[in-house]
């Protein structure tokens, strides 16, 4: 057998252990079963002995009842002697009917403190009495014979008996352990610590080098399975090794091949845990997007976005999450430092472990911030050419109804003019003729030039002569201008001005051209019996012209778009005199030409407001405009 190996001291051997535990069980069930025939053997004995003591007293009756008759002491004391001869019987006394006491003995006893015996089994006493009958006439009773019996003979016998049970007892139980732990070492342990030492010299590391246990070397069936289990474990860990190594050896390939794959390419690659918390990405994402990584593990995808998560975009793809579905190009934006905003496209699909258990999402993720840049430019272009080409067709279908209607007018009544029978009309018809004809060619001017002047000034050729202007005057001669109009609509003009006789440095022309348009406009679209009122006041450096009606209102929806250009408020464009729409878009135009602040206030139903903020020193713009115009 080969030598023990050294083992910690808490260890136990098996040895050692199997050996107590034989020597425990087997003292215990002697024990038990000593002990148990014992005790039967015990309360065996006091019944014997209780049975002997009676068939005792039932031989000396009638020898009793000639001693109490005859009164002869003599016989008494033999039969109290011959009762004491049994040693269950401790005490005689014999009687007459008078109760007078012929003969009474006692047998002296061992005190019961000098024995163990009796306090695990205590001393039964027994008394026991019979009637002595005359022998001459058996129906008279002539006197007792009475008698105690004690099991102290049975007490004292147990003890011996018990004792030399245990004696035995022990012997028999050390012999049976020691057959046992032989039998136990022999067929048990031996066989063991021989597979044990023949394992130890076993090298998982080098299978192939390691003597392996002989099925042979044992003559029991079931160590030979046990030595040829191992040799068949040790045959596949051989196996397996081998397999392990090319496993790892394809593992690292392929690590390093996914390493170079991921550290050149412009995308990055992702993982999420279960939660969604970011577990792995890819160093192209901190390069790409300027991130640490340790910005982003923990992080769910939703949290690494500039974007607020509560829109339907965000929910939709949680929704896809929650679903375990597989997403593709979902774009949100990230901030890749302060201020700078950077748009990214992800793809991405649920992995789960051998089991099917869901673990996370992995993916991809590239920027797409170019993409979006174009898209916006290509949009934003298409917005400017579709709104320049609304503006050509609003232009050119405004100036086409606008100059048809005077022209129109003008062909029609020069036709009649021409007529062979013209000269025979009256005078006042002729008149009304060329009235009509000088008003539509007014007003084909008057359309020729706001053309030319809403031209003009977006191309920056508009020339300023700044000089001083009463605010006071211009506002005069502006009202004047559309007095006949108010006065046909009973429309009352009232004006504030608190600085009258002050003046400014600016462009009179321009100016007078901001308030005729203005008031224009609140004449026409305010109804008859309407009012409105024109201010002015200083704040500053600055003039604040507002001119306020009662008329018909702009609705919201239309107020952003209603200073461009050939845009009408008006709720009937076939008025033929009501303009190109470009009063308001020419008032916009040249306020912010002389530097100033165009603002406009309305409601439909409740009139309309609109401010113009003007410096009061005015500055020459001309030539910048020119230089902005010839870039």
């Amino acid at each position: 057998m080969s030598t023990n190996p050294i083992r910690p001291s808490n260890v136990k051997s098996v040895s050692g252990h199997q050996a107590r535990l034989v020597f425990i069980v087997a003292a215990f069930l002697g024990l038990t079963i000593g002990i148990g025939e014992s005790v039967l053997e015990y309360f065996g004995l006091r019944s014997s002995l209780f049975e002997t003591t009676e068939k005792a007293l039932q031989a000396f009756e009638k020898t009793a009842s000639f001693a109490v008759v005859s009164q002869d002491l003599e016989l008494a004391t033999q039969i109290a002697t011959g009762l004491l001869h049994f040693e269950a019987i401790i005490s005689v006394e014999l009687m007459d009917q008078t109760g007078a006491v012929l003969i009474s003995e006692e047998r002296t006893l061992t005190p019961e403190e000098d024995r163990w015996g009796p306090t695990l089994f205590p001393t039964i006493t027994h008394a026991e009495a019979v009637e002595l009958r005359d022998p001459a006439e058996p129906g008279v009773t002539v006197g007792f014979l009475r008698i105690q019996a004690s099991s102290w003979q049975v007490s004292e016998e147990w003890e011996k008996r018990l004792v030399v049970a245990l004696l035995s007892m022990m012997a028999g139980i050390a012999a049976l352990a020691a057959i046992l732990f032989f039998i136990s070492q022999r067929y048990v342990t031996r066989p063991l610590l021989k597979l044990a030492d023949a394992y130890r010299h076993l090298n998982a590391d080098a299978p192939k080098q390691s003597p392996l246990p002989k099925a042979s070397d044992y003559d029991f069936l079931e160590y030979r399975e046990i030595a040829a289990s191992g040799a068949r474990l040790m045959r596949d860990i051989t196996r397996n090794t081998e397999v392990r190594d090319l496993t790892a050896s394809e593992l690292f390939r392929s690590q390093k091949r996914f390493q170079d794959f991921a550290e050149i390419s412009s995308d990055w690659f992702w993982e999420t845990d279960r939660d969604g918390g970011i577990s792995y990405i890819s160093a192209s994402f901190t390069k790409t997007l300027n991130k640490r990584s340790g910005e982003i593990y923990g992080r769910t995808l939703e949290e690494t976005a500039s974007e607020d998560a509560n829109t339907a975009k965000w929910k939709g793809f949680n929704e896809i999450i929650e679903q375990r579905r597989q997403f593709r190009d979902f774009r949100y934006d990230i901030e890749s430092q302060p201020g700078v905003r950077k748009t990214v496209s992800i793809n991405g699909r649920p992995f789960y472990d051998e089991a099917g258990t869901f673990i996370g999402y992995r993916g991809t993720g590239a920027d797409v911030t170019n993409e979006r840049l174009i898209a916006e430019a290509r949009n934003e272009a298409l917005q400017r050419a579709e709104n320049a080409n609304r503006t050509k067709s609003e232009f050119l279908a405004t100036m086409s109804h606008e100059f048809r209607t005077p022209l129109n007018a003008i062909i029609g009544f020069s036709s009649l003019l021409t007529l062979p029978n013209t000269r025979a009309m009256a005078v006042e018809r002729l008149t009304e003729y060329s009235g009509a004809i000088h008003e539509s060619g007014q007003h084909m001017l008057e359309l020729v030039n706001d053309i030319l002047d809403i031209s003009a000034i977006e191309a920056g050729k508009r020339t300023l002569t700044l000089e001083e202007v009463g605010i006071g005057a211009v506002f005069t001669h502006s009202i004047s201008q559309v007095e006949g109009l108010a006065k046909d609509k009973a429309i009352a003009i009232s004006t504030s001005v608190e600085m009258a006789s002050d003046l400014m440095i600016a462009d009179e022309r321009s100016v007078r051209q901001i308030l005729l348009n203005l008031l224009s406009n609140a004449v026409k679209f305010t109804p008859a019996g309407g009012k409105i009122l024109c201010t002015a006041e200083a704040d500053g450096s600055e003039i604040i012209f507002r001119i306020e009606d009662s008329g018909v209102g702009i609705s919201k929806d239309r107020l952003p778009t209603i200073a461009e250009p050939f845009s009408h408020s008006s709720i009937h464009p076939h008025v033929a005199k009501e303009g190109t729409g470009l009063g308001l878009s020419i008032v916009r135009s040249l306020t912010h030409f002389l530097g100033g602040t165009f603002m406009i206030d309305s409601e439909v139903g409740m009139g309309t407001c609109v401010t113009v903020i003007l410096p009061r020193v005015g500055q020459d713009t001309s030539l910048t405009q020119d230089m902005d115009a010839t870039d």
